[in-house]
């Protein structure tokens, strides 16, 4: 009972600090850029909602300490956690269903990011820079183990290249080349359709063979929004892709780093949220006779507030390959767990 009675204040608080933040930040950002956007109420609806799950994916984490510490500032004074002490309950059956609790919505947030969920922020900033949803890369150009590929204009979310010309070398030489108007990409592979390819062959003499309309398929496994984020820079990744992106990479021996520093970002920088929620509780008083509620709240906001700037700053410098994802994701956040597992050893 104590268990459900926990969670169930703490999603309370936990629901209208969410929604408020998020409020408060596409609020603010429409107000910024209210006059970049188009004259269309759709496309400027549609902005409100990517900037929505953008701001969903920047402040769930910050979001769940608040709950608690807003659930724990109530408990206080109401007396109700003196009384949930008084009746035999230690430190740790308190803590648990608040920490559970932030895991749980951390791992479904975790699992928004394997859908288009990853990809909101790019498409409001599509809206706002292009007036469309989703944009085009030009003059992409790109290796694959022998092949050489080239597309004129890729449409990621619409799965589809335009003027496409295709070269496969062999020991330096020009082997195969390949160009087509068009290109999709359907069954986890790109088809091309009608394309014209020349072929050279060194069987003793140099034969040159040309054929006409016709159907190839190529690149398995390259999806388009992978040749759009990897090509072009952008730190844009569902955590499928990403997955997707390493295996093909790393087979081709192309830096992975920026991929890796996203897929840490995604799965592994959140959950410092349950971690310093622990840490955080050691500090809580039991009563407001003990110690200044208002003065707890003040240093546990921006303390948080502090941890959760400066993990967010060291995932960023790992998007700009400047440090490792090792070392900006993983150690701070091992860190953390370490010193919360401490904590609560002492309760």
């Amino acid at each position: 009972m104590l268990t459900r009675y926990l969670v169930l204040l703490y999603l309370k608080y936990f629901s209208l600090i969410f929604i408020a933040l998020v409020f408060f930040f596409v609020g603010l950002d429409y107000i910024q850029n209210a006059k970049s956007l188009p004259n269309s109420a759709n496309l400027q609806i549609l902005y409100v909602v990517y900037k929505s799950f953008y701001a969903i994916d920047v402040l769930l984490p910050i979001a769940t300490i608040f709950g608690m510490l807003a659930t724990k500032i109530y408990l206080i004074r109401s007396n109700e956690l003196v009384a949930i002490y008084s009746i035999g309950y230690d430190k740790k059956s308190v803590i648990k269903p608040f920490f559970w609790a932030s895991f749980f919505i951390i791992t479904l947030f975790m699992a928004l990011h394997t859908t288009s969920f990853a990809y909101a922020n790019e498409n409001a900033d599509n809206i706002r820079k292009h007036s469309l949803s989703a944009s085009s890369t030009s003059n992409l150009f790109f290796k694959y183990f022998d092949y050489y590929i080239y597309f004129k204009r890729l449409y990621p979310f619409q799965k589809k290249a335009e003027d496409v010309g295709i070269f496969k070398l062999d020991n330096g030489k020009l082997k195969e080349l390949i160009k087509a108007r068009s290109a999709y990409f359907e069954d986890n592979r790109w088809k091309i359709k009608k394309a014209d390819l020349v072929e050279n062959r060194y069987n003793g003499e140099k034969k040159i063979r040309i054929y006409k309309n016709k159907n190839i398929d190529l690149l398995e496994g390259f999806k388009p929004k992978i040749l759009d984020s990897v090509y072009e820079g952008k730190t844009s990744f569902s955590i499928i892709d990403a997955f997707y992106a390493i295996k093909l990479l790393k087979e081709q021996d192309v830096n992975i780093q920026k991929i890796k520093a996203v897929l840490f970002a995604q799965m592994i920088y959140p959950f410092f949220a349950p971690f310093l929620m622990v840490i955080i509780f050691y500090f809580v008083p039991i009563t407001q006779r003990l110690s200044s509620i208002t003065f707890f709240s003040f240093t546990a906001i921006i303390s948080s507030l502090i941890v959760w700037g400066l993990l967010f700053t060291l995932v960023r410098l790992s998007f700009a390959a400047v440090l490792a994802p090792e070392i900006t994701t993983l150690v701070p956040i091992a860190i953390l767990a370490l010193i919360a597992l401490l904590f609560y050893k002492k309760f």
